[in-house]
């Protein structure tokens, strides 16, 4: 054996190795044979029993479950859990013979076993050797039919199998069937039921939404935490669901960012339009019907339905004799007793303007997360143009800065600036350029008519006020007028009495000295008077007269 090891052997000294064995070998047998005939038969019984004994003990014991394809005229859903375990080992299984194949509206085709199989799965040391029968092939259930399988494993490991390994297979099985399903879109027609449109195929995804590196990477991050968090939902006592409300200018990526959602955490997609429900119990039945890992979109919620803000006071209700949802049927489909029905989901919300909805619907534990889409900013146009042009520097970044710091575009516009352009980036642009100052100059111009609309108002505002003015001074004159008119005839009666009295003359000389203090208008009247005096002076009545005129004014 020493050559042999050492590799200074030849054919003549392996021949005489084996004859060597085979000697060993016929000295056992003839030992073997004559403890048979020595022996008494009590001794050997009892020493042939020790040792099957102390073999038994010394190897380990099996226990071996089967699975059938169908139970009592049911299908077996174990079975097919574990068949669709077993179909991503097979592959890398050492067999000669597999199954491929790929159902409707899956992803990628799969693998499976083949009738009489073995593969063998190791999970946490522990082997586990599976196989497929046919049913008819076996004496045990020769008038069964399909298939079953057949697990193999030490029996100490039953408790495992039961707490650990099962949960495994159908986490396992659950993960690749969600992940080779495509994704679905559903709408919802007149009534209270789901109908599905088609396979969702949106291309949109974080890469290519125009967003702010920072809001992108908060978004998925947030995304990441809720879908990994099952045990801390089900520990606080919280429904497995988060709301997120998107809002901002038309064109600004609301409908991009939610195809991007869902192909990131492979959700479907159940787009509801409100105004096709028209009553709660229907929206109650909308959300039952909704499965688990689904993203449920409710688009412009503030024009879909009449949600009215319940802070404002006197506003008139609409009466629709209860023939339409209302905010409180929303709220309760948001986060009332129905929400918890299927975990795992997103419940997003659009509207292009935020101040219209109501507080309520605002609050945390319905709308858990708001984003603002605003328009474009250099970070956002930078995505467009390494995803369009391919570019991620250019001499022209500096100006495009410049001018989207002065100007509102939102990126959909600038897409469309760079679409035709993608083989051409300087082309493309200089076509941006060429777009914003068309927009800068449109609105500059826009300021100074604004500018010159506004001088031209200010100035019809001070002509009329000064109109207005004259006005009031014109009709004050006309009304002191009317005033004087009416004066000289109690001034000469005045007058007449005055003469009879000399204490009215002094007066009357007190009072045009007063007179002479007063205003303009006082002092049109005073002259006057002073005329009216005048012409009164030069008049002569006898004393019978004045004796007539003085019973007159008594």
């Amino acid at each position: 054996m020493d050559a042999i090891v050492n590799g200074d052997w030849s054919w003549k000294d392996a021949l005489t190795d084996w004859k060597s064995m085979a000697s060993m070998y016929a000295s056992l047998t003839l030992l073997r044979g004559a403890a048979r005939e020595l022996v008494p038969p009590e001794v050997y019984e009892i020493a042939k029993t020790s040792y099957s004994y102390f073999f038994t003990k010394i190897q380990p014991k099996f226990l071996t479950i089967h699975i059938q394809q169908n139970e009592k005229g049911y299908d077996n859903a174990i079975f097919k859990v574990v068949e669709c375990y077993l179909g991503t080992k097979c592959y890398a299984s050492s067999s000669e013979l597999l199954r491929l194949s790929k159902i409707k509206n899956a992803k990628n085709h799969t693998y499976a076993m083949v009738p009489k199989q073995v593969i063998e799965d190791i999970f946490h040391g522990i082997t586990f050797r599976w196989t497929l029968l046919e049913n008819e092939d076996t004496q045990q259930y020769k008038t069964a039919t399909g298939y079953y399988l057949e697990v193999t494993f030490e029996s100490k490991y039953k408790e495992v199998v039961n707490s650990t390994y099962l949960p495994h297979i159908t986490r396992e099985a659950e993960l690749f069937k969600f992940h080779n399903k495509g994704k679905k879109l559903y709408t919802n027609k007149y009534g209270d039921s789901w109908s599905q449109v088609c396979l969702f195929s949106h291309p949109s995804t974080f890469d290519t939404i125009a967003i702010a590196p920072c809001l992108k990477k908060e978004i998925q991050d947030d995304l990441n935490k809720f879908v990994s968090r099952s045990e801390f939902y089900n520990r606080v006592g919280k429904a497995w669901k988060r709301g997120y409300l998107l809002y901002g200018p038309p064109g600004t990526g609301k409908t991009s960012l939610i195809a991007a959602i869902a192909n990131y955490l492979e959700f479907d997609i159940y787009d509801m339009e409100l105004t096709s429900v028209s009553r709660n119990e229907d929206l109650r039945e909308l959300l039952i019907n909704t499965s688990s890992k689904s993203i449920i979109v409710v688009e412009d919620i503030d024009c879909s339905i009449h949600i009215e803000n319940r802070k404002k006071k006197n506003r008139r209700r609409r009466n629709n004799d209860g023939n339409s949802v209302s905010l409180s049927g929303v709220l309760n489909f948001v986060d009332g007793l129905w929400s918890p029905c299927a975990g795992e989901r997103l419940i997003i919300f659009t509207t292009n303007h935020k101040e219209r909805l109501d507080p309520a619907l605002l609050r945390s534990g319905r709308m858990d997360k708001h984003i603002l889409l605003s328009y474009c900013n250099m970070e956002s146009f930078k995505v467009l143009a390494k995803n369009y042009l391919k570019i991620e520097e250019h001499e022209l970044m500096k100006e495009v800065e410049e001018m989207l710091s002065l100007l509102e575009i939102t990126p959909a516009d600038i897409a469309e600036c760079l679409m035709s352009y993608d083989e051409d980036p300087d082309m493309g642009m200089r076509n941006v350029v060429q777009e914003l100052k068309k927009r800068l100059h449109s609105k500059m111009n826009d300021n100074k008519e604004k500018e010159k609309k506004k001088s031209r108002s200010d100035i019809k505002d001070k002509q009329k006020a000064k109109k207005k003015k004259e006005q009031r001074k014109k009709k004050r004159e006309e009304l002191e007028d009317s005033d004087e008119s009416d004066e000289p005839e109690s001034s000469d009666e005045s007058d007449y009495s005055d003469e009879s009295d000399p204490s009215n003359s002094s007066d009357d000389s007190d009072n045009s000295d007063k007179s002479t203090d007063s205003d303009d208008s006082d002092g049109y009247e005073t002259a006057e008077l002073a005329e009216s005096d005048d012409e009164s002076d030069e008049l002569q009545f006898s004393d019978e007269t004045m004796m007539a005129i003085n019973m007159l004014m008594i």
